[in-house]
């Protein structure tokens, strides 16, 4: 400890002593930079806060038998000379000024002779009518060698943890989270202050609250509790450590009137701001309520009936506001049942003198809730009648709240379900009692088998991401998420969430994955239990990763700084790597987007360092970048083509007055474009989110695309009523299928009619690029309807309102950026390996054996066609030559054929006056048809041998693909056509260039090796 002396560590030794004290000497103490610190600490390094639970409940806990009902003052020094003169002084100090003293303990580093103590103790009972004790430095490392002390010989003197004292006998086992836990903030020094600092206190404070092997670190829970309180970030998070410092007190140490006055702010703060309406503290207040009326009628508060009604009926008035606002069906569900329960709590205003005097303890109460839940029995029924406040209201809200719950999946039904079971002595015999209970019945019956769906679905998905079928794993994660969003499975739900969104990333659907990790934030968000706030920031700043994926790296750097603005406030330890490892992944990204930017758009840099200044992270940002200062840049092709070849989108794509998206899959190029204003924004992601969704229900089935690419340019309309279909138009392109689409502003209110209407606009893009009939299309359709595509368009929220978080002068700042494109001139690439390829296999509708006897039947039906003219082509040496190329490229003997035999019966109609024209009758069409396929008279006029060219040959086969696609029952749909593209569908799937029969040669050459089957 003389260490601590020598380098003047002040702060250390009295951090060190203070958590001493509080094991040792009192429980009651609050350092000085706590709520006592407002005038400074006037010598004072810790000073107690009142407890009565000594005098009350003697022995009771570890607590009770340390606190004080003294005014105790802790002070220490690490001074090494002349100590008797520093403690007169620093007494002369604190009994000079303050709050009176009963009790000095004060603390040295330095031995004082025991002669020496007992003058100065002497001296201070004389002088200042106060009690001094002296720990010296062999009083402290006599305690320090204690199992439960040795943390802060560790922490403070740094021993090695190898030379703790085992764990005394029958101390219990402690679990592993809990002593990690410990441990963390045992050797914090930061002071906590935000909410995510409080949600990781809670759950180790409520573990020492209601277990006894853990009882005797509930002081120390409790002191860091109030630390958390004097410093806390904001008015919720007051709020919130108010509520826990209350319940633990009084739930694990017996008595609340050490916190009568937390308490009496807490509610004072609920009923009076009308502005506080999260859920959560509502629910808060309602649990307080019933505690504090427990602990009054068990005569362990100083609040008395008075405050408690008035409190009760001001929270009831609130309430009842906020569902006359007609709240969203989750918001309202919770509500009505924090109605319900206040409705059910017991009668305040009953005589305190007529309860029995043998009610149970608050411990017992405790001890026989945890026996029930471990048995996996139901919590014990209350035997007896006491008058509730209001028991007609309490039904009528439970009706209400019954007939509202299909429409509120997020709401925990559990937990009114347990309250009604256990108050059912009481409201048995109401008139309402049979129907609220089968609504509550029905309810957890449906939660709990959506529950075991949900985990045998999650066991399916985990089986099949592991199998390396993402598309199968995503059917089965969204059935888990289906099971599981609603309010007793929450954090499953969100886990799943966020699963659902990485496997579209890993699809290379981007803006889905955004899209849901957004919506996990969302849903997080609004819920009660802060504990799931840690998944806002995580779904925020996976959505910015996801952001940057599909190209949008201005966008993506401004949501990772708000993602930033929550992990600060909703995690404690928030830039901890072991326990945040997305933050550092996306920080990574980051740095490389600037590096990329410096590279090949310095123009973009100021505004990039603007926004990551906003949250301080350039410091952080320029460490990781440190390495890459001397290695060379790439150029912005490299770039581009380094994207293309991992199916991402390119560098800032969101720059410059047009923003696109573009991925493959399926066997196309997908592209949206938009103009970069917000509404437009909005529109095209809303659209690209629902699409790319589609696409992965549709990944499942076969929708036989033409392989191209499909371009669609968006705009937002605003004359367009919500209720109104898309504008879709189609224009004709070369070798691009294209579309214009024009879009309401934003997403129709209505969720029920919402997602057919985009569903509208879906198909008819989507339909254009598939080979499938519009009967055997629509089918993948309602198979995708009948796995919960609706559910799957809209997760919680619209796509505009969860993505809604950037400014309109945002997108005019990006808008603003005039570089071209990266990688403008660089056609796009293809992916090296598609995340989510083209079907491979039969194709829909092949069987081999019809395909072989339509083989057969070309063979009949070509050779009469071109029985004359295929002797002169033998004969000639130049069509040889071009036939044994085409030959060795694959082409079989009924492909030359029936390229031949077009050519043939072209030029006969031509020669006949028979010429295709658009708007032609049938009985001209037919009479083409007739001369084209009528055998070949050895009469008739010799084709010309340039009508037998390689181009020509290929071009007549090319026409010909498309009367084979159409007899094997597929759909050319007009405009754009790739002949090479639908030869490749129906070689690959319809076995175009390998089924073949065994036949004569029709030219008398040698056939090769492969030409027969």
């Amino acid at each position: 400890m003389s260490i601590l002396g020598e380098s003047n560590s002040h702060h250390e030794f009295e951090a060190l002593c203070l958590g001493l004290a509080r094991r040792r000497i009192t429980s009651n103490l609050l350092p000085a930079t706590g709520p006592v610190s407002g005038g400074g600490d006037q010598g004072r390094d810790a000073e107690s806060h009142w407890s009565n639970i000594p005098r009350e409940l003697p022995g009771t806990s570890l607590f009770a038998s340390l606190a004080s009902t003294q005014r105790v003052v802790m002070a220490c020094t690490i001074q090494s000379t002349d100590i008797p003169g520093k403690i007169r002084k620093d007494l002369a100090s604190i009994c000079g000024q303050g709050t009176p003293v009963d009790r000095v303990i004060y603390f040295t580093v330095t031995a004082v002779p025991t002669r020496k103590r007992h003058d100065l103790i002497d001296e201070a009972a004389r002088t200042h009518q106060v009690d001094l004790e002296i720990w010296d430095a062999a009083a402290l490392a006599l305690h320090l060698g204690d199992y439960d002390l040795f943390h802060l010989a560790v922490q403070y003197l740094h021993l090695p943890s190898d030379l703790a004292p085992p764990r005394p006998d029958g101390a219990g086992e402690l679990p592993d989270w809990y002593a990690e836990a410990r441990r963390r903030w045992q050797a914090n020094n930061e002071p906590a202050r935000t909410l995510g600092d409080l949600v990781d206190l809670r759950g180790p404070l409520r573990h020492a609250t209601f277990h006894d092997e853990a009882r005797a670190d509930l002081p120390e829970w409790i002191g860091y509790a109030r630390a958390l309180l004097a410093a806390a970030a904001g008015e919720h998070t007051a709020l919130r450590a108010r509520y826990e410092i209350v319940v633990a007190t009084l739930r694990g140490l017996g008595d609340m009137h050490p916190t009568d006055q937390l308490a009496r702010d807490f509610f004072d703060t609920v009923t009076a701001d009308d502005t506080l309406t999260d859920p959560g503290i509502l629910e808060d207040a309602v649990v307080l309520l019933g505690y504090a009326f427990g602990a009054l009628i068990r005569r362990l508060t100083a609040l008395t009936a008075h405050d408690l009604c008035g409190w009760q009926r001001l929270l009831a008035d609130k309430i009842d506001r906020l569902l006359d606002a007609d709240p969203p069906a989750n918001a309202m569900a919770h509500l009505l049942a924090m109605r319900a329960r206040l409705a059910l709590h017991t009668d305040m205003t009953a005589d305190l003198e007529s309860v029995p005097e043998d009610l149970p303890t608050v411990a017992e109460v405790t001890a026989s809730v945890f026996e029930a839940v471990e048995a996996g029995e139901p919590i014990p029924a209350l035997q007896t009648g006491p008058p509730l406040t209001d028991l007609d209201t309490a039904m009528n809200t439970l009706l209400r709240l019954g007939h509202h719950l299909d429409n509120a999946p997020l709401f925990p039904i559990e937990h009114t379900a347990d309250l009604f079971d256990y108050l059912a002595p009481v409201l048995v015999d109401h008139p309402l009692y049979r129907e609220v209970r089968d609504l509550l019945d029905q309810a957890t019956d449906r939660v709990t088998g959506q529950t075991a769906r949900g985990e045998r679905a999650q066991s399916r998905g985990h089986a099949l991401i592991k199998s390396g079928r993402i598309p199968q794993a995503l059917q089965e994660i969204h059935e888990a998420k289906a099971n599981w969003l609603r309010g007793d499975t929450l954090q499953g739900g969100l886990v799943m969430l966020l699963l659902c969104a990485r496997l579209y990333s890993e699809l290379g659907l981007s803006i889905a994955a955004k899209q849901y990790a957004l919506a996990a934030a969302t849903a997080a968000k609004s819920a009660p239990n802060p504990e799931l706030s840690r998944f806002v920031p995580r779904g925020i700043i996976h959505a910015a990763q996801y952001d940057r994926q599909a190209g949008n790296w201005i966008s993506a750097t401004r949501l990772f700084c708000i993602g930033l603005m929550a992990q600060t406030d909703y995690c404690d330890e928030p830039y901890n790597d072991e326990r945040y490892p997305y933050v550092w992944e996306m920080m990574a990204d980051q740095a490389l987007t600037l590096h990329v930017a410096g590279a090949v758009r310095p123009g973009f840099v100021p505004l990039l360092r603007e926004i990551t200044a906003s949250v301080g992270i350039d410091t952080l940002i320029d460490e990781l970048l440190a390495p890459t200062a001397d290695v060379p840049t790439a150029t912005e092709e490299a770039y581009a083509e380094e994207a293309d070849t991992h199916g991402v989108g390119r560098p800032f794509s969101d720059a410059g007055p047009t923003r696109r998206y573009a991925w493959n899959a399926l066997g196309v190029d997908w592209e949206i474009t938009c103009p970069n204003d917000r509404l437009s924004v909005l529109a095209a992601e809303r659209y690209t989110a629902a699409l790319q969704v589609f696409l992965g229900e549709l990944a499942v089935g076969d929708p036989l695309f033409l392989p191209g690419r499909l371009s669609v340019e968006i705009r937002a309309d605003a004359t367009l009523p919500h209720d109104q279909p898309a504008v879709c138009e189609q224009s004709t392109d070369r070798d691009t299928n294209r579309w214009r689409l024009r879009l309401p502003t934003a997403a129709s209110a209505n969720l029920e009619t919402e997602p057919s209407r985009l569903l509208t606009a879906l198909v008819k893009v989507v339909l254009s690029q598939s080979l499938l009939s519009d009967e055997a299309f629509m089918h993948l359709v309602e198979q995708a309807l009948a796995s919960g595509l609706w559910h799957k368009f809209f997760v919680g929220r619209p796509y505009d309102e969860l993505a809604d978080f950037l400014r309109a002068d945002d997108y005019q700042t990006m808008a603003a950026l005039a570089d071209p494109a990266v990688g403008a001139g660089t056609p796009r690439g293809q992916a090296k390996s598609a995340a989510l390829p083209a079907r491979t296999g039969s194709g829909p509708g092949y069987e081999h054996e019809t395909a072989l006897d339509t083989v057969r039947n070309r063979y009949a039906v070509m050779l009469p066609i071109v029985r004359y003219t295929l002797p002169r082509l033998a004969a000639d040496p130049g069509f040889r030559r071009i036939a044994t190329q085409l030959r060795q490229e694959g082409w079989r003997d009924w492909h030359l054929l029936t390229a031949i035999a077009n050519a043939v019966g072209n030029h006969r109609a031509q020669q006949q006056g028979l010429r295709p024209s658009p708007g032609v009758s049938p009985d001209h069409r037919a009479r083409i048809l007739a001369a084209m396929q009528a055998p070949e008279r050895p009469d008739d006029p010799a084709v010309p041998a340039e009508a037998f060219t390689e181009h020509a040959l290929r071009s007549h086969l090319s026409v010909a693909a498309v009367s084979t696609a159409r007899g094997l029952g597929l759909v050319v749909r007009p405009g754009p056509l790739d002949s090479q593209a639908l030869l490749s569908v129906l070689g690959e799937r319809y076995g175009y260039w390998t089924d073949d029969i065994e036949h004569t040669d029709p030219f008398g050459w040698p056939a090769a090796q492969d030409d027969t089957i």
